[in-house]
């Protein structure tokens, strides 16, 4: 079903002292595709670093680039627009060939293999497709992992594995996709990573897309729910280390930390 969402996306870094020579890297400008239509948008950045440069990265992300030279102790950018959703219009494309392969935060483990044994070897049909397709296999899979684990905020962080997490059983919503992905790309199916925004108030939120004869489709295994026209797409990658929506490096010793707000009604 097709919405049209209003989105509201404001992050600030605060420093334990100054730093200067601040080069930083964007990912929060949301894709434009035919399934998601971006009506307009406006992202502020402060201290203001002027219109800076927009690009993409090689997965097609939109790059927000920039460099605050003076001194600062706060860093702060704000995105909101507007967007038109219908999965409907979705077009066929290819799944590059990495996307069916382990990334460095997915890589299979003894545990993730055993649970993936398990799972197949109980579902009739597992290994025909005319019975069961990619995307049945996929929210099966996409079931089992909500079931595994717990939600628990602190317990992991951006480096921690697909296999670390599922071995704790304990994480947050990149854990929950880095570990449907391993699962998905060890049944075959390209499968990749996304950062983004769903309908509500909160944080940044992170799915999983597998693709399926020529299309992606988005599954969220923190939910156990498809990502559909509610989820507001960022970025894409292998994993998370592909498309961090924000990412800098200073000079200057300086503790961080993080405040993040999110906003998406339809």
């Amino acid at each position: 079903m097709h919405r049209e969402l209003s989105f509201y996306f404001d992050t600030v870094l605060n420093f334990s002292g100054s730093v200067t020579e601040h080069n930083f890297v964007l990912r929060c400008i949301p894709a434009d595709n035919p399934e998601q239509k971006i009506l307009s948008y406006t992202l502020t950045v402060l201290p203001n670093v002027g219109p800076g440069t927009v690009g993409k990265d090689s997965f097609g992300n939109f790059i927000r680039t920039g460099r605050v030279a003076e001194a600062h102790d706060s860093f702060r950018y704000t995105l909101q627009g507007m967007a038109y959703r219908d999965d409907s219009l979705r077009v066929p494309e290819e799944a590059a060939p990495f996307y069916r392969y382990a990334s460095p935060l997915t890589q299979v483990t003894k545990e993730l293999a055993e649970f993936y044994a398990g799972v197949a070897g109980g579902v009739t049909d597992w290994n025909d497709p005319a019975k069961l397709n990619a995307l049945d296999k996929a929210k099966i899979l996409c079931s089992r992992v909500h079931a595994h684990f717990a939600y628990t905020p602190g317990e992991t962080n951006v480096l921690t594995t697909a296999g670390e997490a599922f071995a704790s059983a304990k994480g947050v919503c990149q854990d929950y996709a880095h570990a449907l992905i391993a699962l998905c790309r060890l049944a075959g199916m390209p499968a990749r990573y996304v950062s983004g925004l769903f309908t509500g108030e909160g944080a940044s939120h992170a799915w999983t897309e597998i693709w399926m004869d020529g299309l992606w489709y988005g599954i969220d295994p923190t939910h156990d729910c498809p990502a559909d026209e509610k989820y507001l797409k960022l970025c894409v990658g292998r994993d998370y280390a592909d498309c961090p929506i924000e990412r800098g490096v200073f000079s200057g010793w300086a503790e961080q930390t993080q405040k993040v707000f999110t906003k998406v009604t339809d």
